[in-house]
């Protein structure tokens, strides 16, 4: 009992420990955790926290914030469709509110989504900036990747 107790205890310090923050600013393509950016000069990304399968960034241009929680093993998020998944874009559901705040989710129709909240309704700036943004997930290594997250057990 006393081994199951101390290597719960050790998981739950592996999983809750946030990773430090730090900002990458563009131009250059970001790889998150699971959203792939190809940042534009005078655009940043500053990390918030990360998990086994996931981690968390806010997003800054000109198109104003946007705070992103990328997953790499997600399910279908809610919502409904409004732009269809082609070979180079994910799909995007519609804008919903959500514990306050507005929320749009994309998705690969694999396991790699990302959600992106604001206080405010999206402009359409932003949700331009969203259609830029690719997913990889798991298992998958993204090319050109000099700006990125990477998760470690430390």
């Amino acid at each position: 009992m006393k081994i199951i107790t101390l290597s719960l205890v050790v998981l739950a310090g592996v999983v809750a420990a946030p990773a430090s923050a730090g900002e990458l600013a563009g131009p250059g393509r970001f790889c998150g955790y699971s959203p792939i950016i190809d940042l534009l000069e005078g655009e940043e990304v500053t990390t918030l926290q990360s998990g086994i399968h996931g981690g968390s960034f806010r997003w800054d241009g000109a198109f104003g914030s946007l705070e992103v929680n990328g997953i790499g093993w997600a399910s279908r998020p809610k919502g409904r469709i409004v732009s269809e998944q082609t070979d180079v874009r994910p799909v995007r559901f519609a804008q919903r509110r959500t514990d306050g705040r507005y929320q749009i989710a994309i998705w690969n129709g694999r396991h790699g989504a990302a959600y992106f909240t604001s206080p405010n309704r999206f402009t359409r700036q932003q949700i331009e900036a969203i259609e830029r943004v690719r997913l990889f997930e798991e298992g998958e290594t993204p090319e050109g990747c000099n700006l990125r997250t990477v998760f470690s057990w430390e």
